[in-house]
């Protein structure tokens, strides 16, 4: 049986359809665990009227993202616990495909399937593992592409006593935190199969607001990293992207701050090369979700 896990903060738009995208599972045996962390909105009450006794709704004061989802993970009742953003959505069969994985890889400690960002109702990137079965070489896969998302990711609850929890310290990238530990330490069964739909623009969005470099999962990259060719590629990566969003918005003392705290992963040389370093497939949907925006505007 499935144990999931909805974080809620502030989403009083979107929770209903994400709940909703849940109780359409083909599986049905499942619970539904929603951490109401302090939301300030309607977003609770939504969840309370909708009649279904799979729903626990647990509240907690407000503290982050990461919090919510450790609460749903010592709250979860069964061996499987599977995530959900609370303005994400699944497609109705998401928990069948996830069970087909764990029937044909029981050896694996997490699962995930490919996963669709949306902008409205148009679709900007579709991403995932390049096939069917175990991921055997992580951080190599993921440089080339994600494989795994906060909504398209399942994880045997006995796991996070090898990995440990998500880092509450961490105010933005807590979930790629996690997938590199994961990445690292565990074996991960995966589909190239959209299942998931990651919604852009919705309200109250993590992705909208800017930390400052301790803030950020970049800030503790694990020394022993450093001496990995593909951990190093993977790390230097999002570090490139990270040191242009802060020079983009005119953040030049954060930029060099996240820089200069991370020569051992990529020494200011790779700098540049910023522009080789950004994948394609994220430049594009950049383009695509300002261009959008731009023309709706007019």
């Amino acid at each position: 049986m499935f144990s999931i896990v909805i974080p809620l903060y502030n989403k009083e738009k979107s929770v209903r359809n994400t709940v909703q995208s849940v109780l359409d599972q083909t599986i049905t045996n499942f619970e539904l665990v929603v951490v109401n962390d302090g939301s300030t909105d309607k977003s609770r009450d939504i969840v309370s009227g909708i009649r279904d006794s799979r729903i626990r709704i647990i509240d907690k004061p407000n503290g982050g993202i990461s919090s919510s989802r450790n609460k749903g993970i010592e709250s979860a009742r069964y061996q499987y616990v599977a995530f959900l953003d609370a303005d994400d959505l699944w497609e109705p069969d998401f928990l069948e495909t996830i069970q087909h994985l764990i029937t044909d890889y029981p050896e694996a400690d997490c699962y995930t399937t490919g996963y669709a960002c949306k902008y409205n109702s148009d679709t900007l990137n579709v991403f995932g593992a390049r096939e069917r079965g175990i991921i055997r070489d992580f951080f190599k896969q993921v440089y080339i592409g994600p494989v795994m998302h906060s909504s398209s990711i399942c994880v045997k609850k006995k796991t996070f006593e090898k990995v440990g929890y998500f880092n509450t310290t961490i105010r933005r990238g807590e979930d790629y935190d996690m997938w590199a530990r994961l990445g690292r330490e565990t074996c991960i069964a995966a589909t190239p199969e959209v299942k998931v739909w990651y919604r852009l623009g919705t309200e109250n969005s993590a992705m909208a607001k800017l930390h400052g470099p301790k803030a950020l999962w970049l800030y503790n990259i694990p020394p022993d990293s450093y001496k990995d060719k593909d951990q190093k590629k993977y790390y230097t990566r999002f570090l490139h992207r990270q040191v242009l969003e802060y020079l983009l918005k005119g953040k030049l003392k954060w930029a060099w701050e996240i820089m200069s705290h991370n020569w051992k992963i990529a020494g200011w040389y790779s700098y540049l090369m910023v522009p080789e370093s950004i994948q394609f497939r994220q430049f594009n949907s950049w383009v695509k979700l300002l261009s959008r925006r731009f023309f709706k505007k007019k």
